[in-house]
């Protein structure tokens, strides 16, 4: 009789301690499931299903300007596609001066990581907006004419500056930039394409914090080439989907061989 009540007590031991385990598993799943249904890619474009001499699909007018966009051949690598944001010289091709914002995403976007390549064709000014509202409603991240400074400004009725920046650059070598929204503060890094090393092994080139626009949506500005964007809500969803059978996401240094 001893031993029944005995194993009876260690049944219903074993069956509490088996039943406690279900629930923090359920629960751990839980929490993995809702950060990653929280997170995501927002946006990818490597312009490889668009036609050379064509309007990039993906992206629309934000600002209807003189200039065009179009998927051109790469300069660098002839059989790889990119996109010009602009079909005249860079001192016509900015929007200040009466050229095209092409934007993408949606007027609500607030926080993001954007990373992607970007060549300058020339010693000029030109980059990319974010937090575009419209044509008077934005910030900018700016290249400066010489190869080493790089600006945060705010297009508000005029031009006002949010953080002067530096980093190195020349024209004609393809780049990778990424750019971190945080609630009101911005940091854009740039390296070479070549460079392996991860983000967070480069200084920051613009560091800067303004909370006039917390939304908007995310494109060019001037004349620049731009390849294999990824934007989503954090460093780890700027990855492609894979088919099941697959074992490893797909990351942006693997889409094309840019090398």
């Amino acid at each position: 009789m001893i031993f029944t009540y005995l194993s009876l007590f260690q049944d219903k031991r074993i069956f509490l301690k088996t039943t406690l385990t279900l629930k923090i598993v359920v629960f751990m799943l839980c929490i993995s499931i809702a950060i990653q249904t929280s997170a995501e890619l927002l946006f990818h474009d490597d312009f490889e299903k668009d036609k050379i001499g064509s309007e990039p699909n993906k992206w629309e007018v934000g600002h209807d300007g003189k200039t065009t966009a179009k998927v051109v051949a790469d300069p660098k690598k002839a059989s790889n596609k990119v996109l010009l944001t602009a079909d005249n010289p860079s001192n016509d091709s900015r929007h200040d001066v009466g050229g095209s914002i092409y934007v993408v995403g949606d007027a609500g976007w607030d926080d993001y990581v954007a990373e992607w390549d970007m060549m300058f064709p020339d010693d000029f000014y030109m980059g990319v907006v974010f937090r575009f509202q419209d044509g008077e409603k934005f910030y900018l991240s700016d290249r400066r004419q010489g190869g080493r400074e790089y600006h945060f400004y705010k297009r508000q009725g005029g031009w006002a500056q949010v953080q002067a920046g530096l980093v190195e650059n020349d024209p004609e070598v393809w780049y990778r930039a990424q750019l971190i929204l945080d609630g009101d503060k911005f940091t854009f890094k740039l390296k070479e394409r070549k460079d392996n090393r991860s983000f967070d092994k480069i200084d920051p080139a613009t560091e800067g914090q303004d909370g006039t626009f917390k939304t908007g949506k995310f494109g060019n500005y001037g004349l620049v080439y731009i390849d294999n964007i990824f934007i989503g809500d954090s460093v780890e969803d700027l990855v492609l989907p894979v088919e099941p059978q697959d074992k490893l996401s797909i990351t942006w240094g693997a889409i094309k061989d840019a090398y």
